[in-house]
C-alpha cells in the first residue's frame, strides 16, 4: 500500500473509493511528525530479509531440535525471545534454590545458538548495505520520531551514520550506562545538532538485550561494522536474550511487549501518544499487528494520516538508475515492497 490520508486501504476496498496517486517529493513537506517502518523496508534494502517467519526459517534449516519444538509448542508461541527468557528464569530460580541443572542451561544455548545461526544466515554484513545508510539517515530526519518495528539493525546503522555527518541527531532514550532514560522528553532538543529525531523500536532490536536479571539494556560498539559480531558475541559470552518480539499473533506480541518496560513504555508513549501526522513505509498492516493498528485504548493508531475525504495514496518512483549512495532514500511503495 501508499501511504493513505484520511482512510486505511480496508475502507477504501470496501467502499470502492477513488484513490489519487502524488509524487512523495510534492508533499513530503506536509509529514514530518512520525515515521512507522515495516519489514518492507529492510526488504527494499536487502532481499533476505523477504522470509515469512524467523522461526520457521530456523526449523527448515534443521537447527530447531525436537525438544526445541517442543518448548515452542507447549507454550504456544514462535517467538525465540519468549522462551529463552523462560529458560533464563529457570536456570535463576535453579541456581537460587541449589538444584543443579545443566539441561536447562543445554537448552537454552542449543537455542540461543539457533538463533544466532538464523541471523547470520538473514542479516546482512555491514560492508554490504553500508552504501545505503546516508540516504536512509537523511530521510529519517526529517521526522520528529521513527518508530521501527524490525528487529534488524539497518535503522541503528542509519542513525550511527547520521550522527557522523549531523551530530548528534539520532537518539534512542539509552544513556551511557546503556539503560533506558524513561523521562526522555529532554532529547528531543537538540544538542551539538540543529535538529533532533528520537528513534524507537516498538518490538524490540537486535541491538536490544535482557541480561540474566531481567535487566534491559542497549549492546553497542563505536565501531559499527563491527556491531553484528559483537551482539552475536555478547549472546554467547553472557547470559543475554533479544530483546525484541520476532513471531506470534498480536495478542502473544502484546503480551511480550507488557512484560518489558522498555516496549511497554514505547507502546504506551509513543505509539499511543498524539502525533499531528503518521508516515508508514513498508508495513502491511496485518492482523498480527492489530496492536499496532490500535492504541493501547483501543482507537485506531494515533495521528494516521487524517485529513478530508478524498483519500490520497502517496507513493514515490524512486530512480534505480542512480547509485545507492547517491539516490535519495525515500518511500517506495510497490506493492511487492509493503510486507511485514
Amino acid at each position: 500500500m501508499g501511504f493513505v490520508e484520511g482512510v486505511d486501504r480496508f475502507t477504501i476496498a470496501h467502499y470502492n473509493l477513488a484513490v489519487r496517486v502524488h509524487e512523495w517529493k510534492d508533499i513530503e513537506h506536509r509529514y514530518t511528525h512520525k515515521l512507522l517502518l515495516g519489514n518492507g523496508a529492510s526488504i527494499a534494502v536487502c532481499e533476505t530479509f523477504r522470509y515469512h517467519s524467523l522461526y520457521e526459517e530456523a526449523r527448515s534449516s534443521g537447527r530447531i531440535h525436537t525438544k526445541l519444538h517442543s518448548l515452542f509448542k507447549e507454550f504456544n508461541t514462535t517467538d525465540f525471545e519468549h522462551i529463552l527468557r523462560l529458560l533464563l528464569i529457570t536456570k535463576r530460580i535453579n541456581g537460587l534454590v541449589g538444584i543443579r541443572d545443566n539441561h536447562t542451561s543445554r537448552l537454552y544455548r542449543s537455542l540461543r545458538d539457533a538463533l544466532i545461526g538464523t541471523i547470520i544466515g538473514i542479516h546482512p554484513k555491514h560492508e554490504d548495505v553500508k552504501d545505503f545508510l546516508l540516504p536512509i539517515a537523511r530521510f529519517m530526519k526529517r521526522f520528529d520520531t521513527v518508530l521501527s518495528l524490525n528487529y534488524d539493525l539497518l535503522v541503528y546503522w542509519a542513525m550511527l551514520r547520521g550522527n557522523d555527518s549531523y551530530g548528534r541527531w539520532f537518539k534512542d532514550g539509552f544513556v551511557n550506562d546503556r539503560r533506558f532514560q524513561s523521562d526522555y522528553g529532554f532529547l528531543r532538543e537538540p544538542r551539538e545538532a540543529t535538529g533532533a529525531t528520537l528513534v524507537f523500536y516498538p518490538h524490540g532490536n537486535l541491538i536490544l538485550a535482557t541480561d540474566f536479571w531481567g535487566d534491559e539494556m542497549k549492546l553497542s560498539r563505536e565501531e559499527e561494522r563491527f556491531l553484528l559480531d559483537t551482539i552475536l558475541h555478547e549472546w554467547k559470552q553472557g547470559d543475554y536474550a533479544p530483546l525484541f518480539v520476532s513471531e506470534g499473533n498480536s495478542e502473544d506480541k502484546l503480551r511480550a511487549i507488557r512484560q518489558s518496560k522498555y516496549l511497554d513504555t514505547v507502546y504506551h508513549d509513543e505509539l499511543g501518544g498524539g502525533s499531528e501526522s503518521l508516515v508508514i513505509y513498508g508495513w502491511s498492516i496485518r492482523d498480527e499487528d492489530e496492536h499496532v493498528r490500535r492504541t493501547p485504548g483501543g482507537e485506531p493508531l494515533a495521528g494516521t494520516l487524517a485529513e478530508p475525504l478524498p483519500p490520497i495514496v502517496e507513493q514515490v518512483l524512486e530512480p534505480r538508475s542512480q547509485p545507492a549512495a547517491e539516490r535519495p532514500f525515500t518511500p517506495y511503495t510497490r506493492k511487492e515492497q509493503t510486507e511485514s
